[in-house]
């Protein structure tokens, strides 16, 4: 349970330092007219999406529960 807790904790918190690089990414493409950074902001946002969905998944296999857009729906 423990191990789950860290993963859990560690894919939360790669996912915000991701989200405050996609957001530095968009403000220097803004305040620099600089389109090319909209695409290093892109990659970012999908490293930190996969980083954060592959840490949550894996902290699930130790007794965490998913978030709600993880679950699987059961008809």
């Amino acid at each position: 349970m423990m191990i789950g807790l860290i993963l859990a904790l560690s894919g939360w918190a790669c996912a915000a330092i991701y989200l405050l690089l996609t957001g530095q990414a968009i403000g220097k493409a803004v305040t620099g007219a600089n389109v090319s950074f909209l695409g290093d902001a892109a990659v970012s946002f999908a490293t930190g999406l996969v980083n954060w969905a592959v840490l949550i998944y894996l902290g699930s296999l130790f007794g965490i529960r998913r978030p709600r857009l993880l679950r699987r729906k059961k008809n």
